[in-house]
């Protein structure tokens, strides 16, 4: 299996966290990375991960992306990358085809069943199972894991992609268009031998974990039953405090079960790359999700969102720089 992802040094634990995730998983696979600064990039190519090949992203950026550099915020630049750096790596070692992750996915199975599940199809996308509201602002599908065939059909939507987030690629809601996301809508279309993962166990994720039944490490549908292949860990972050990890999300509220069955699983996995990778003596850990008013104020702008001057004045005023989820850690 094919990987690629790219992430800056605010995301290097989690990137870490990721390979260190899938190597936990299966030995058959590679990750190819591109590292948005000379930190990652230094830090990575000191790893010795057998499994990774590292680039940097000033060797890499094309004129068509230095061209539009100045016009987007730092998250907006990576999102309008993120469709490049799969057709570089895909192109440039000539591979059959190319999976691209984000550097916060956790996984907790072997994926070869996600690709067996893709078959002989040239392009697969995840829904984001997400309610249809959200749906018409985001995207119904998430770019988190997406499949690209190195053939014509499979390099005509990507291409296609690509172009489209160098024309605009933004994070603010426009008809038919939100950041890099949006724009998946469209693959039915482009794609004729599309395939849209099916498996539950493939893109757990904060937004979508509510709507589950959970029984040992399986999603319950119904008879059918999904092992947990990897969970979507957007906005989760962590803190150290002396020898002590406190991992929890600044938007989701978990259960109980939820903290034991992805959280801390996670947490005692970003420990061990903390020890191993950085240096760090970290003996113990803790997670959960947003606790107290802060689960109320994330109601509140959940409802906020909506309103098209709240709108405005978050993506044009509030919101101009990036600011991650990560943490440097170097």
């Amino acid at each position: 299996m094919y990987f690629c992802t790219y992430f800056d040094s605010y995301y290097l634990l989690k990137g870490i966290s990721l390979y260190r995730s899938l190597e936990s998983v299966s030995d058959d696979f590679h990750m190819y990375v591109m590292a948005f600064d000379k930190d990652c990039y230094d830090k990575l190519r000191s790893c010795g991960f057998v499994h990774m090949t590292v680039e940097f992203l000033d060797d890499f950026e094309t004129p068509e992306l230095l061209a539009v550099k100045p016009t987007r915020t730092k998250a907006e630049y990576c999102w309008t990358c993120g469709p490049s750096v799969i057709w570089h790596f895909l192109k440039k070692y000539e591979l059959p085809n190319i999976t691209y992750l984000d550097a916060d996915l956790y996984f907790m199975s072997n994926p070869s069943v996600i690709q067996d599940e893709i078959g002989g199809a040239s392009v697969a996308i995840t829904e984001q199972r997400i309610g249809e509201d959200s749906a018409r602002r985001y995207g119904r599908y998430c770019v988190q894991y997406m499949f690209f065939k190195n053939d014509e059909e499979g390099c005509r939507s990507l291409a296609w992609w690509q172009d489209k987030c160098i024309e605009w690629c933004y994070q603010r809601f426009e008809e038919n268009r939100y950041a890099d996301q949006k724009y998946l809508d469209q693959f039915p279309h482009l794609s004729p031998s599309l395939c849209v993962i099916s498996n539950l166990g493939a893109g757990i994720a904060p937004w979508n974990m509510n709507h589950y039944v959970l029984d040992g490490n399986n999603i319950v549908k119904g008879e059918e039953k999904y092992p947990f292949v990897f969970f979507h860990m957007h906005g989760i972050t962590t803190e150290i405090k002396g020898s002590h990890l406190m991992m929890y999300s600044i938007h989701h509220h978990f259960t109980k079960e939820q903290v034991e069955k992805f959280l801390m699983p996670y947490s005692l996995l970003n420990m061990d790359v903390l020890n191993c990778f950085f240096g760090k003596k970290l003996i113990s850990c803790e997670a959960h999700g947003v606790k107290g008013w802060k689960s109320i104020e994330y109601r509140i702008r959940g409802i906020l969102r909506n309103n098209k001057m709240i709108q405005w004045l978050y993506f044009t005023i509030i919101r101009k720089e990036y600011q991650g989820h990560g943490q440097k850690v170097l």
